[in-house]
């Protein structure tokens, strides 16, 4: 059985308490732990803001802290529960999960989503389509992210 864990990011209020500047280091030293208790992975949501309601407590961006866990662990994957698939172009997130791929030398989880929080598409100014379009761009994403990681 492989075993992976979370680290605090805030979107489920779990840095509350914490004092903004100690935030970050509580961040790093939970990952740290996780990677010295050998779990196979450590993951982090695709969120934007707090749950179940939106608070001005910072909620650290998973593709933001997923470059900075790159650089701060050496064995353990990382990956995200899940990549909200329109809150990024195709390529341009093909192209971050590339470079966070070899920063980490290999060690990512790559999970995508057709995505489902509307108070978050709305908060952010992104259109909230049908589960049907949803799922169809979905579709038309995995396409690019497979031709740009995999073709000449």
């Amino acid at each position: 059985m492989k075993i992976g864990a979370f680290v605090p990011q805030g979107w489920r209020m779990d840095l509350n308490g914490i004092p903004i500047e100690e935030q970050w280091n509580t961040i790093i030293n939970s990952a740290k732990n996780i990677e010295d208790l050998n779990y196979e992975s450590i993951w982090v949501y695709d969120h934007f803001h707090t749950v179940p309601k939106p608070t001005q407590d910072p909620t650290y961006e998973c593709w933001t802290l997923m470059s900075a866990l790159s650089q701060t662990t050496s064995k353990v994957r990382l990956g995200q529960m899940c990549t909200c698939n329109s809150y990024r172009n195709p390529s341009y997130l093909t192209k971050v999960a590339s470079n966070i791929d070899v920063m980490s030398g290999g060690r990512l989880e790559y999970a995508i989503g057709a995505g489902w929080y509307d108070h978050e598409y709305k908060a952010y100014g992104y259109n909230y389509p049908s589960a049907g379009v949803r799922l169809k761009m979905l579709e038309e994403s995995l396409i690019i992210y497979k031709l740009m990681t995999t073709e000449d």
